[in-house]
């Protein structure tokens, strides 16, 4: 079995590399990008957390689909968002984001 220690580090690179993308990037697509990465770094560490236990909770097994539906819906929202904002032809630089007019 793989020690409990390269799960959380791979957890903890994964939202280190997301947080370098949200802090040094202008375009909207990327930091969404980035925020998905947050989500697949907390899904990794649940489930490290939750494979080395000695009981199976069902308390982290509805945490874990509850983090999944949380981005399958934010994927879905990102989608809307995207095609609306193409189809206005604006752009998705975030620093332009308040020159928008609806």
């Amino acid at each position: 079995m793989i020690p409990l220690e390269f799960p959380m580090v791979l957890g903890m690179v994964v939202i280190a590399i997301a947080l370098a993308g949200i802090s040094t990037e202008r375009h909207f697509i990327v930091i969404m990008l980035a925020v998905e990465l947050i989500f697949l770094a907390s899904t990794i560490l649940l489930v490290s957390f939750f494979s080395y236990s000695t009981d199976p909770n069902p308390i982290g097994v509805m945490a874990l689909i509850s983090v999944w539906s949380v981005a399958a819906a934010e994927v879905i929202t990102l989608i809307a968002f995207y095609v609306y904002i193409k189809a206005k032809g604006y752009d998705f630089d975030v620093t332009k984001l308040s020159k928008m007019k609806w």
